[in-house]
């Protein structure tokens, strides 16, 4: 998976969150300092992305707490 491609997935599972969230985010965006996702919409998006997916993804658990997009994105690519 390319990180054009991640990024596309985590864009369609923050809309799935929280519609109309997605349209200013990008790379560089935090999705909880920026106020994007409160804690119920974190496990939506969560849920959603792995979904998108299909499969988990390695490194995104209970105490997973880096919600900057890049690291999102980096996971998903490792």
């Amino acid at each position: 998976m390319t990180e054009d491609d991640a990024l596309k997935m985590v864009k369609a599972a923050l809309e799935i969150a929280a519609k109309g969230s997605s349209e200013s985010v990008t790379m560089d965006t935090h999705l909880s300092d920026e106020n994007i996702l409160d804690s119920l919409d974190m496990m939506t998006f969560l849920f959603e992305l792995e979904n998108l997916n299909g499969k988990s993804i390695e490194g995104i658990d209970e105490s997973f707490d880096d919600y900057r997009v890049k690291t999102i994105v980096g996971l998903m690519t490792a």
